[in-house]
């Protein structure tokens, strides 16, 4: 009879440390965005990247795609494809785009944290009848990618637009 309070308090000291450690580690999975670096991070350090806006899908079936291209020796292009809808004419477009963009491009990528939200899980409520948004970054066999159908923090959750948005202005 007396050895039971022992066992019962070394029993409630395992049990606390496990709540612990699982709560330390959804504390990390919460925080992680503050735990990435971005010091082996291909898009941030190379010198070329490609960043592609997209919309595909819904009723009507449209495809729209915007991207950015950042060649090493620091020359952005930005190739614009469109179609409204299903059975409509393609629109193609080239132009140069000012290595700003790029500049831009790349603070949105660090600020927001993209290869964190990349991993953010789908959402329930997905509605077929639109087109789907994403919006990838990719340099050196890395690549990441955002869409509209995920969960994205608050803070995040018109990224997809406003880098649409950027990339939009430059088209002609």
């Amino acid at each position: 009879m007396g050895d039971m309070p022992i066992f019962a308090f070394i029993l409630l000291g395992i049990m606390v440390f496990v709540f612990a450690a699982i709560s330390f580690m959804f504390f990390l999975i919460d925080h992680r965005d503050k735990l990435y670096t971005f010091d082996d991070d291909a898009i941030i350090n190379s010198d070329s990247f490609v960043c592609e806006f997209k919309r595909i899908g819904g009723t009507k079936y449209e495809h729209t795609s915007v991207k950015l291209t950042l060649s090493p020796d620091k020359k952005a292009s930005l190739e614009y494809s469109s179609k409204p809808s299903e059975g409509a004419r393609t629109v193609k477009q080239e132009t140069e785009a000012p290595p700003e963009l790029a500049l831009k491009l790349r603070e949105l990528y660090k600020e927001h944290c993209i290869p964190v939200l990349s991993d953010c899980d789908k959402r329930d409520d997905i509605n077929g009848d639109e087109p789907v948004s994403s919006v990838t970054y990719s340099a050196a066999g890395k690549s990441y990618t955002i869409d509209s159908e995920q969960i994205l923090p608050q803070n995040s959750a018109e990224l997809i637009g406003n880098i649409e948005q950027l990339l939009m202005s430059y088209v002609k």
